[in-house]
């Protein structure tokens, strides 16, 4: 199926929010850990583990969206 530019814009935008939101999180937690202040561990973890989560609830929403899109595509040629 031949995906329209804004498609492909969004599929890049969701792979790059990925990895990006990984990176940057794990950097962050790296930056709390080595703080050294007291109960940096939780703090690190839970930061890490929490841009995991919100990296990857966007990739699938910009994901669903690029599957509604076919979707409708799908629907409109058929009632063509």
């Amino acid at each position: 199926m031949k995906r329209t530019i804004i498609e492909k814009m969004i599929l890049v935008i969701a792979y790059s929010g990925l990895i990006g939101g990984v990176l940057l999180g794990t950097l962050i937690s790296k930056g709390i850990w080595e703080s050294g202040s007291e109960m940096c561990a939780p703090r690190a973890f839970f930061m890490f583990v929490g841009s995991i989560f919100v990296s990857v609830g966007c990739w699938a929403v910009l994901l669903e969206i690029i599957a509604l899109s076919d979707r409708i595509r799908n629907i409109e040629n058929k009632m063509s």
